[in-house]
């Protein structure tokens, strides 16, 4: 019930991103925006300040809003910033997915998960 969620989000610049955004936004409470390596992607700039237009339209604190030059940089800063009961969220292309999955699936520890043993576990 005290999880945040934090959003890796890289889209391409042709997608209705001002359109979903804005539905996602009350959920996230950090976002960590990433350029692609296509020219079809929108900038982490880009996305960056339609995040930022999105919560300004919502009543409450500002959301923190990072730029990073690739998904595997900005999940490595999401980590640094989750702590044990945060979720990570990882969307808005297949170039964002596959940008974080080609390193292998970080494993957090978590006090729910215990330690069997598996390599990447920890306790």
């Amino acid at each position: 019930p005290h999880a945040r969620t934090l959003a890796v989000f890289g889209a391409m610049r042709d997608k209705d991103i001002a359109g979903f955004v804005p539905k996602i936004a009350p959920l996230v409470a950090g976002w960590y925006c990433c350029d692609l390596p296509t020219p079809r992607a929108a900038s982490a700039a880009e996305l960056a300040a339609v995040v930022r237009a999105a919560d300004t339209a919502r009543d409450g604190p500002a959301v923190p809003v990072h730029e990073h030059p690739g998904p595997a940089e900005a999940l490595a800063a999401a980590l640094a910033d989750a702590g044990r009961a945060d979720r990570i969220v990882v969307f808005g292309s297949f170039y964002t997915v596959g940008g974080v999955l080609k390193s292998g699936l970080p494993r957090l520890p978590a006090p729910h998960v215990p330690d069997t043993g598996r390599a990447g576990a920890t306790s």
